[in-house]
């Protein structure tokens, strides 16, 4: 096997969300000991964007409840599907989860 000599950017991180695949080198720090990125978020803090996922669900939880079963919720631009992963685990039933990845050149 050829040493290509490169850092492995892939880990596998226990996250508040579960297991998760994540990109160490997907971060920009804004401060010296700031920064954003998800995978940031998640080596660093276990979780990503909690206050964000935690509306979301509180939104399908009302749409559902005034609403009734058939809720449609899609993650558009699902990054590693932080958001998929948590409204799946919180709407086991009556809902269909739909994740897009969208690509830019």
């Amino acid at each position: 096997m050829r040493n290509v000599g490169r850092k492995l950017a892939f880990v596998l991180a226990a996250s508040n969300h579960g297991t998760m695949i994540t990109n160490r080198f997907d971060y920009r720090m804004s401060e010296p000991d700031a920064g954003t990125g998800v995978g940031y978020q998640l080596l660093e803090a276990g979780a990503c964007d909690p206050v964000e996922v935690e509306l979301a669900l509180q939104l399908l939880d009302l749409r559902r409840r005034f609403h009734g079963d058939g809720v449609v919720a899609i993650d558009g631009g699902a990054n590693i599907g932080v958001h998929t992963i948590e409204w799946a685990t919180a709407m086991t039933v009556g809902v269909r989860l739909d994740f897009v990845r969208i690509l830019s050149k």
